[in-house]
């Protein structure tokens, strides 16, 4: 997991990620803050944020060939249940936030996993 956390990581610092949200939506995403995320819910809390994404993929219609978009739908489909941890929340109960915010924490919770060195 670690080599997908540092693509994503690189992709969305680096901006060149090409599935993006488009500038004027207005979708509200479940999106915790790092602030929010309970300790040991980093994972389960990216899970979040993926399957956010992948509805947003859906939703635009992006080709599921599209090579992004088989990396999200390829992490989610491996990845366990979010709230795997029966600890950790389950993704709705985080506030709903705009695409802005949504892809800010989302860069702030994968930096955070780098740091800590997660897998």
């Amino acid at each position: 997991w670690r080599q997908l956390y540092i693509w994503l990581h690189v992709n969305a610092s680096n901006r060149s990620y090409n599935v993006t949200l488009p500038q004027k939506s207005d979708a509200m995403l479940y999106a915790p803050s790092v602030d929010e995320i309970k300790p040991n819910c980093d994972v389960p809390s990216l899970k979040c944020y993926m399957l956010e994404v992948e509805m947003v993929l859906i939703e635009q219609q992006i080709d599921g060939n599209d090579s992004n978009a088989k990396c999200i739908f390829s992490f989610n489909d491996k990845c366990s249940k979010p709230n795997a941890c029966g600890s950790c929340p389950p993704c709705e109960a985080t506030a709903l936030r705009n695409s802005t915010i949504f892809l800010d924490n989302l860069n702030n919770i994968l930096s955070k996993i780098m740091s800590n060195g997660s897998t």
